[in-house]
């Protein structure tokens, strides 16, 4: 089979209808049908149940779907990486960081082109479950994220335990502690994390095992906006010392949890399926350096 053969299939099943395949894929229906016809025949199993106005996949058609789509994005961002290098003779590395990452990426691209001063970087700030989704579709090369996920595809190396502290107002009256317990958020209105993110579930854990349930009222994906939330008394936040020290706001306080005990990881995570070329892997090396 080829590329072409995978590309009528994918159309197919994604449109689940021969005319509007063939129209999409500029070719007559007839031949679009053949194709598929012949797909099949090599693959040994029917692939797409015909009896319906609305064509499906069979079984064993989804469980070929899965892997064509797979093959098709590794075989186009591989077309498009090497148009990169041909372009500009050395490519672009796309990477994905949570925002907290945000302040060590100009040393790190610094020292990058000190190595590969043809390579390109672009730099793309995501959720972590967003870093997760794009590493799978092949958009980004690289992630710095702070969520692991059971994908076997992605790997994932730890690089960094962060700090946890609370960001209050100038005018709280934790303002003259220098720490505080867990459970003295108890009456605190908290400003957070959406859902799904780590640093969240932390917390979340946290407050729980202390005896109370959190009160979040608002949130919010952007460390920068719960920030700016808490500058105006809205209410309090935990975030990474990462974020906070780097990001210095007269206008916020930082106060310590006692014991320093509560930590998020960070982690870069690849797609172990893609390839990667040597560039990528001194990256990586960079990237640990400064964050170790």
């Amino acid at each position: 089979m080829n590329i072409q053969e995978l590309r009528c299939f994918e159309a197919v099943s994604r449109n689940k209808k021969f005319i509007l395949a063939a129209e999409e894929l500029h070719i007559s229906q007839p031949a679009l049908s053949n194709t598929i016809k012949r797909l099949e025949k090599k693959v040994g199993y029917k692939l797409l149940e015909r009896s319906t106005k609305e064509l499906s996949l069979t079984e064993l058609g989804q469980v070929f779907n899965n892997h064509v789509c797979h093959l098709l994005s590794q075989f186009d961002n591989t077309v498009d990486d090497l148009e990169q290098i041909k372009i500009s003779g050395g490519g672009k590395l796309k990477i994905g960081i949570i925002e907290s990452s945000r302040y060590l990426m100009p040393q790190i691209i610094k020292q990058f082109k000190q190595v590969y001063p043809e390579i390109g970087i672009q730099i793309m700030e995501m959720s972590p479950v967003a870093i997760e989704e794009a590493l799978n579709n092949y958009d980004i090369h690289l992630g710095i994220t702070s969520d692991i996920k059971s994908d076997h595809k992605l790997t994932y190396s730890s690089i960094k335990q962060e700090q946890l502290s609370l960001a209050i107002p100038m005018n709280h009256k934790f303002a003259n502690l220098t720490s505080i317990n867990m459970i003295d958020l108890q009456e605190e209105t908290l400003i957070h994390s959406l859902s799904g993110f780590g640093i969240r579930k932390i917390i979340v854990d946290a407050c729980n095992t202390a005896g109370f349930k959190p009160h979040i009222l608002y949130e919010t994906e952007s460390l920068e906006l719960a920030s700016n939330l808490v500058e105006i008394g809205i209410g309090v936040s935990v975030m990474p010392d990462s974020y906070l020290k780097s990001n210095a706001n007269k206008r916020i306080k930082i106060v310590s949890f006692k014991d320093n005990i509560y930590k998020r990881s960070v982690y870069i995570a690849y797609h172990s399926q893609r390839y990667l070329q040597s560039s990528f892997h001194d990256l990586i090396l960079i990237i640990k350096k400064n964050y170790s």
